[in-house]
């Protein structure tokens, strides 16, 4: 199995877990977004450098190539962007639906480059799931050009969520059954 599918199936279970319940709380407190959503988000994305840090650090006996060194400096970049993100949260209130879309943005980015990396039938579910994700980052950002209120916008951003939990679902799903019955799916 390639590399970087694998490493990113690892904490897929919980990375959906996590999204599951911010896509909830979104949906049911579409005012979460104005107060403390940012703040959360921005604790999942330290969450998710640091795992890729301490993921790297683990490995570090392998030789390492570039790939891997990219992945370990952007998840530096992660804690680095996730710690600035709490310390500059009241001027990013104002670019909310921007600051979001772009977030989903670079998420459905990501995915579709772990789908491409996937040697599963899944392959093009999760690359159609990834273009959605990435999609639908950008109609939230278009919201941030005055569009719609916090109720449709909030709206987007709990679909998005609940379609990346999905995906990582999938991930996991999928990188488990490899695990336990050594084939592709």
């Amino acid at each position: 199995m390639n590399n970087l599918f694998d490493k990113y199936t690892k904490y897929a279970g919980f990375r959906a877990l996590i999204l599951a319940m911010l896509g909830i709380l979104t949906l049911i407190f579409p005012e979460l977004l104005q107060n403390g959503m940012v703040y959360i988000i921005a604790g999942y994305i330290i969450l998710c450098g640091a795992s890729g840090i301490v993921e790297s650090a683990r490995n570090k006996a392998q030789s390492k190539t570039g790939a891997e060194y990219a992945g370990m400096v952007l998840s530096g970049l992660m804690v680095v962007f996730g710690v600035l993100t709490i310390g500059y949260y009241r001027y990013l209130v104002g670019f909310l639906p921007l600051f979001l879309g772009a977030l989903l943005a670079a998420e459905g980015i990501a995915y579709f480059v772990v789908a491409l990396c996937g040697k599963a039938k899944l392959k093009p579910l999760l690359i159609l799931m990834a273009l959605l994700i990435g999609a639908g980052g950008v109609v939230a950002a278009i919201y941030s050009f005055g569009f719609g209120g916090i109720v449709g916008f909030s709206h987007i951003i709990g679909a998005m969520l609940l379609v990346s939990c999905a995906y990582e679902l999938i991930l996991f799903l999928t990188g488990r059954m490899i695990h336990e019955r050594g084939a592709a799916l």
